[in-house]
């Protein structure tokens, strides 16, 4: 196993509160580089903006998103050694049915969006292979219940579960050269509004009853970017999730 370059340089999508502000706080911290988006501005935000951050404001549900991030990106950087793809957007299947555009929402921000990304940054800035060996790595962010399903988040999950093909062809297309994963994780940290009632029953929902926080995260990144032979695959950080 390698251990990771400190002069890499990343790109992480919605880096203005939770898994996103964890991710960029913890690759600043081991002295990369980070290049991170934002919707709307955050106390975090403007706190990793002062701690070296690049931040690009960037609406995902845009089409044109794609192309505009990824020249911004080119125009901050000649290199890009990895992509995290973990804006997120959630709306329940009643949501859904009221307003059939979310459903659009969903499969943007979290297929579309991220897939044209990819390849207009490998067009901008190309990644090569050394002996095999890639010069990227790809992270699509999706969710461990996309695996077990659940009743009243169907498009949500399903949008996630494509978000995993997506990933698995893209390591296709794109191999050597790039390697491209996906990364499912639980429960990872509750919301400050979640009620006993409620933690009790998610953390009941796993093997290993607790809140893991969003280090786990941070450490499985660290781990695909040291381990250069893994490549279309979906690692669940999960507690042992069983629906």
């Amino acid at each position: 196993m390698n251990t990771p370059n400190p002069s890499q340089v990343a790109l992480i999508t919605g880096v203005g509160r939770r898994i996103g502000a964890a991710l960029a706080e913890h690759l600043l911290s081991q002295g990369h580089r980070v290049i991170g988006t934002y919707r709307k501005s955050t106390p975090k935000l403007t706190e990793l903006i002062e701690r070296g951050l690049i931040a690009l404001p960037c609406e995902l549900t845009d089409p044109m998103a794609a192309r505009t991030l990824a020249t911004a990106v080119a125009d901050a950087t000649a290199r890009l050694d990895v992509i995290i793809h973990n804006a997120s957007v959630w709306y329940d299947d009643q949501t859904c049915a009221l307003d059939p555009n979310r459903c659009g929402e969903l499969y943007q921000v979290h297929v579309t969006t991220p897939v044209q990304i990819t390849e207009e940054l490998q067009r901008l800035l190309p990644a090569n292979d050394r002996q095999g060996r890639a010069d990227r790595l790809v992270v699509f962010m999706t969710d461990t219940a996309a695996h077990t399903g659940e009743s009243d988040h169907l498009h949500y999950l399903a949008s996630k579960a494509a978000a995993e093909s997506a990933a698995r062809s893209l390591a296709k297309r794109l191999a050597p050269h790039t390697r491209v994963n996906a990364l499912a994780p639980g429960l990872i940290l509750f919301h400050p509004e979640d009620d006993t009632s409620y933690r009790k029953q998610r953390l009941a929902q796993n093997l290993l009853p607790f809140e893991p926080g969003a280090g786990v995260i941070c450490h499985t990144i660290d781990f695909l970017m040291a381990c250069p032979a893994i490549d279309a695959t979906t690692i669940r950080v999960d507690n042992g999730h069983q629906g």
